[in-house]
């Protein structure tokens, strides 16, 4: 298995000299390359890349109207901010006292979301 990847990298490296594919997505153009070929993995990778950067471009020229449309305040980046660094600190608890990495994850991502709805419900709104 290892020499298919070492000849999968080589064989990257002679078609392309620049492909920015792999330096955005790294170990992933390996996977690609496994999948469908030296050939077709470069030219999915890249093709991935352009989807990404394109999908990027229409978030950024829209941005006013996803702004509207899901009604994104200051106050809700705050509270995405802070569930999103709750989340990275339990992952990083239950890996440390030996959950495997999935599990530590959607463990962190499931408690968050009670944390979530529980302060939604619980916090009072003006009447």
């Amino acid at each position: 298995m290892g020499s298919s990847v070492q000849e999968s990298e080589d064989s990257r490296r002679i078609m392309a000299t620049f492909d920015p594919a792999s330096m955005v997505f790294g170990g992933f153009t390996n996977q690609l390359d496994a999948a469908f070929g030296t050939s077709i993995g470069w030219i999915v990778g890249n093709l991935l890349l352009l989807a990404v950067i394109f999908g990027l471009i229409q978030i950024i020229r829209n941005a006013f109207d996803i702004v509207e449309y899901f009604e994104i305040t200051n106050a809700k980046i705050t509270s995405w901010i802070g569930y999103t660094i709750a989340t990275i600190i339990q992952h990083m608890v239950f890996v440390s006292i030996g959950f495997p990495f999935i599990g530590a994850f959607v463990t962190a991502i499931s408690s968050t979301l009670l944390w979530k709805w529980t302060f939604d419900t619980l916090t009072p709104t003006d009447a």
